[in-house]
């Protein structure tokens, strides 16, 4: 018996073809959630954007550098306890305006391009100098000096500062030096962005009132800066004159009084707040004692001193007190002086943090 024959199958038209369509990820995204791929793309994109603010915002720190100077070690690398030295911050790019400096010896921070320190005790300190968010350090070593003073060395003589101490805003006013020998001068306002000006002579217009404090440099030797505080007062209404009736005959002159002379009092030497704080630093070192500052008191060692504008005490019994500790730290120091120039009355701010147990 036959078997039937199966059927045949319909041909396909020559025209048709096979089309395969072709899906990236299929196989990752046929086992893998479609949510988790977008979220790893997502994040992936966001890294990339936050990279770009990264890179974009960076700055270039290696334009700026620090450069230490002195008249008597411009070679050397050694310096000696108590003498002056000038820290600039030399910046190539000119970009940046604004300097921090911290001297790694429990010191108050200075701020601009250029500033003045001197340490009180030998040792190795880092120099840390920050400029928004660069930073560069540098080691200065620091020794002591010679232990005796050549017998044909004379006396060591710093420079006077000739001008008033209180001024009007507004008005000019001259300073000026007349150190015998002196051969240059730079004059500087203790300032941010302060410009130097040459010339045994300076005149200055304030502005603004406040507290301005006047830097000295002669023929370079910055071991003998000295700086002069000024006191600038709001500017003076100007006054009406008022004009008389003219009585038709000139009035006679006025008596002159003879006043008697005063005997001249003794010239009490010039110290600024800045240079006062400091040796009451050296103080808490042992280096000075209440002794040291009676010339400037006129030997008024009992005279009154203002702590943190809340307690008093005398200076020799203050003096007694932060002698030794080296915890104390003074943050801002002003005189109040009499016509003399006497100092009757210091006040004195310090940070009560670090003081804990002296007090």
């Amino acid at each position: 018996m036959q078997k039937p024959e199966k059927p045949m199958a319909p041909r396909k038209p020559e025209n048709e073809r096979k089309v395969n369509s072709f899906r990236p990820f299929g196989k990752i995204a046929s086992h893998v959630d479609p949510m988790v791929l977008w979220t790893f793309l997502g994040l992936f994109l966001i890294s990339v954007i936050l990279l770009a603010f990264q890179l974009d915002g960076r700055e270039d720190c290696t334009t700026t550098d620090i450069v230490l100077s002195n008249k008597q070690h411009s070679t050397g690398k050694a310096y000696t306890v108590g003498e002056v030295i000038t820290f600039n911050a030399e910046n190539s790019g000119k970009k940046r305006t604004s300097f921090t400096w911290e001297f790694g010896d429990s010191s108050a921070r200075q701020t601009g391009a250029q500033v003045y320190h001197s340490f009180s005790k030998p040792g190795s300190y880092m120099i840390t100098l920050s400029s928004g968010k660069c930073s560069w350090n540098k080691e200065v070593i620091i020794v002591m000096g010679a232990a005796a003073t050549p017998i044909n060395a004379g006396p060591d003589i710093f420079p006077v500062i000739d001008g008033p101490g209180e001024v009007f805003a507004g008005r000019p006013v001259t300073f000026t030096n007349k150190t015998p020998g002196a051969r240059s001068w730079t004059w500087r306002l203790l300032q941010d962005n302060a410009s130097a000006h040459n010339g045994s002579s300076v005149t200055y217009t304030f502005s603004t009132p406040g507290e301005r404090t006047l830097s000295l440099i002669v023929n370079g030797d910055t071991a003998h800066m000295v700086m002069k505080n000024i006191t600038v007062f709001p500017a003076r209404a100007k006054q009406v004159e008022t004009q008389l009736p003219d009585p038709g005959f000139p009035p006679p002159p006025p008596p002159v009084e003879e006043k008697p002379k005063e005997p001249e009092k003794p010239r009490v030497p010039a110290v600024s707040d800045d240079e006062f704080l400091y040796m009451l630093t050296q103080v808490t070192s042992k280096q000075k004692s209440a002794g040291d500052f009676s010339k400037f008191l006129c030997d008024n060692l009992s005279a009154r001193v203002l702590l943190n504008d809340k307690d008093t005490d005398n200076f020799t019994h203050f003096c007694s007190r932060i002698y030794g500790k080296k915890k104390f730290k003074i943050e801002k120091v002003n005189l109040v002086k009499d016509a003399n120039g006497c100092v009757k009355e210091i006040r004195i701010m310090y940070d009560r943090k670090k003081v804990l147990g002296i007090f």
